[in-house]
């Protein structure tokens, strides 16, 4: 069973660096790097390498990724869900929706979060996902390349900052306070810039801002108690009572297409309910 195991990672491996390959290197590739290399690369990479099926299930874990979350027989795990259950919720949400999106985009998805290993020790790992196709051109695998990278991230940082500033044991709380604002207001800014167009979400808010998706979600539960998600809509909806009161545009849908929404039936919709909490406070 284990060969089988090495034997489908190393094919992937293979197949992933065929298709990188320029049209210079391939033909080399091609008659050089044979199945026992991409084992030995495996075995010996001092980053996490895994494969999963489609149902995002694992199939290979390279002994680094093994050794840095301290699992002493991987073979438990083998068959079972990726990411594992032990895993922060927060970065297994965000990890299954990049998942998702390779595999339906058949594109390179990239993310990076903190999770913790058997113990509860946090670690940080950049990870890369990238579809890997059969001979027949129909996805076989996922192969995620994940590099751990150091916990501190710009949140610390700034926070590190902010340490700096302490007299004693307390921290400037003015200090604090501006970095808050400075962060929500570089949020507010973003989301206002880009609210128009209808393919503005989390991932391009989260970019923008050159921060991880969980990065950003946990700040802003903390700063405002809502998801992303549900923040860039609230502001969507800010922006377009705005409008309706000044007359700015004719129609309800020139409004809802205004400020981002698809669909004119589900901005009418929401806006209801948002006119409703006004009236309400």
């Amino acid at each position: 069973m284990l060969k089988k195991v090495h034997a489908d990672a190393a094919n992937s491996v293979i197949s992933l660096l065929e298709q990188s390959a320029s049209t210079s290197v391939l033909s080399a590739l091609q008659s050089n790097f044979t199945k026992g290399q991409a084992i030995a690369l495996l075995d010996n990479a001092p980053i996490c390498i895994k494969i999963l099926d489609l149902a995002f299930n694992l199939k290979y874990m390279s002994p680094s990724g093994i050794k840095s979350l301290g699992i002493d027989d991987i073979n438990n795990f083998y068959g079972r869900p990726y990411p594992f259950d032990f895993y922060p919720q927060l970065f297994c949400d965000d990890m299954t929706e990049s998942l998702n999106r390779a595999l339906t985009t058949n594109k390179i998805v990239k993310q990076e979060a903190n999770i913790v290993d058997l113990k509860g020790n946090e670690l940080r790992f950049h990870s890369t996902i990238i579809p890997v196709e059969s001979e027949s051109g129909q996805n076989e695998t996922l192969l995620v390349i994940s590099v751990e990278v150091p916990v501190t991230n710009e949140e610390d940082i700034e926070l590190s900052k902010l340490k700096s500033l302490q007299v004693g044991n307390f921290i400037n709380e003015d200090s604090n306070q501006n970095f808050n604002s400075s962060f929500m207001a570089k949020v507010e800014n973003v989301v206002l810039v880009n609210m128009h167009d209808n393919n503005f979400d989390v991932n391009a808010l989260s970019e923008h801002l050159f921060m991880s998706r969980s990065t950003l979600q946990r700040k802003l539960k903390t700063e405002t108690g809502e998801s992303a998600a549900i923040y860039i809509r609230q502001k969507r909806l800010s922006k377009a009572h705005e409008f309706i009161q000044s007359k700015v545009h004719k129609t309800l849908a020139e409004t809802a297409y205004s400020v981002g929404f698809k669909h004119v039936g589900n901005f009418s919709t929401l806006y209801k309910k948002y006119q409703l909490a006004i009236k309400s406070q």
